[in-house]
């Protein structure tokens, strides 16, 4: 008596669908009935026949089977997953309940199979009440060798001039703590899959040297997130946004904003995600015995961003990233438009480490930003206009020790390269972080 592991039914059901009509399906329904009426115990057979009457749409056959399945084998995990999934389809919300449970209450359960039935369970809690809440919190700390990203040498020109800059004006390496935080909260309004979402983001960061760089920093946003399926727009949502913002540096006000945003995130295929964001921002500024030029800046600010992932496999996971904006300020030299882009991958792998049974995943980008301001700075050179070219390279590790809970690992190199020395620096960083998700 064998039985068929998930990845090889999913595999069939894969196959199926990819290269075989409802027709043959059907032929391949029959004949596997007639394997079960010469072999009620043959498993395997019995098995993929409930997947491939999954796939005709013929859920009450494939459940008969699966039941009749745990006669043969009490308490199979992979078995009660399906037919928590196959009732859940036919809306028997409490039935795929039990189900799912009763996967969780088995002996050596997979992982993959325990993440799934995770993944059901969140999804029956968020039906049976309107209102959702997550949150993640991080904390943990940074090393930058350019914290305040300056120039690395003291030799700049200026107006024509060299000057050597102060040691204090020079790049510095410096330490810093930070706690930082995400707070989503959810309703259903009940209409079509219609969500009113709010989301609240905080960081807090206190540096061992530099403490001109303490700095605290709080957004939230508050707005509908609509179903586009009632425009026959499948696996889409819009969600419009109204923005608050805040943040203090060196222990005092700095800026202030209020703007408005939109999100288009659209599943295009099962394995291609499309996340798209642009939003506008009205920014105040209050200058400061440390900052005393800063409402210069003041002034309306756009930007987008916009990620195309695709998973080409269970494992590795591709995408590409186009970022673009347009910052207004009072002094033309100070305002700017920029674009640019990157692309990166992440790597799901299995824990090396016996005793931590959830995947590890390696994150690695590389991107580059062209930046270039309206006019010419003239305390710098009157006759030419800032341009900035930046690139960076990051790589991080996530090491879960439970779904909950997870040390992060990350590095980043910087570079920026301008027509003014001032602006030129680089920057190289390392984290260690420690996630808490609620």
């Amino acid at each position: 008596m064998m039985m068929t592991t998930a990845s090889s039914a999913q595999e069939i059901a894969s196959d199926a669908t990819g290269s075989q009509t409802p027709e043959a399906l059907a032929a391949r329904q029959a004949a596997l009935l007639q394997v079960m009426l010469a072999s009620p115990d043959d498993l395997d057979a019995a098995f993929e026949y409930a997947m491939v009457s999954s796939l005709l749409g013929d859920y009450e056959a494939a459940i008969a089977t699966l039941e009749r399945m745990l006669i043969y084998a009490p308490g199979l995990p992979r078995v009660q997953l399906e037919l928590g999934v196959l009732y859940f389809r036919l809306g028997s919300t409490e039935t795929a309940r039990y189900y799912f449970q009763e996967t969780l209450n088995a002996t050596n359960v997979p992982p993959e199979v325990e993440a799934r039935v995770s993944l059901y369970l969140t999804t029956l809690d968020k039906q049976e009440d309107p209102a959702s809440f997550r949150a993640a919190v991080v904390t943990g700390i940074r090393y930058q060798s350019n914290a305040n990203a300056a120039p690395g040498s003291r030799r700049v020109d200026l107006n024509g001039g060299t000057f050597l800059l102060d040691d204090t004006a020079t790049g510095t390496a410096d330490t810093n703590a930070f706690l930082a935080g995400r707070v989503k909260a959810t309703y259903d309004l009940g209409t079509q899959g219609d969500l009113l979402e709010t989301e609240f983001l905080f960081y807090g960061a206190r540096y061992a040297d530099i403490v001109r760089l303490d700095t605290a920093l709080a957004e939230l946003t508050l707005g509908p997130s609509l179903n586009l399926e009632r425009f026959d727009i499948d696996d889409t949502r819009l969600g419009l946004y109204a923005i608050a913002a805040g943040i203090r540096l060196n222990h005092a006000n700095y800026n202030g904003a209020l703007g408005v945003g939109a999100r288009l995130v659209s599943q295009v295929t099962p394995t291609v995600l499309v996340d798209t964001k642009i939003d506008w921002r009205r920014r105040w500024y209050n200058d400061t015995a440390e900052f005393p030029t800063v409402s210069n800046r003041a002034g309306s600010y756009l930007r987008l961003a916009a990620t195309v992932s695709r998973k080409v496999s269970p494992t590795v996971t591709l995408r590409a990233l186009v970022l673009a904006d347009f910052e207004e300020t009072k002094e033309a030299w100070t305002q700017s438009w920029e674009a640019g882009g990157g692309v990166g991958a992440t790597v799901r792998f299995a824990s090396p480490v016996k005793q931590l049974r959830q995947p590890w995943s390696l994150d690695l980008e590389a991107g580059f930003i062209y930046r270039s301001y309206e006019a010419p700075d003239p305390f710098v050179d009157p006759a030419r206009a800032q341009e900035d070219r930046e690139g960076w390279v990051r790589t991080g590790l996530s090491v879960p020790f439970r779904p909950d809970l997870a040390l992060g690992v990350n590095g980043e190199f910087r570079r920026q390269y301008s027509n003014y020395d001032l602006a030129t620096y680089s920057n190289a960083s390392a984290l260690l972080s420690l996630t808490k998700s609620f």
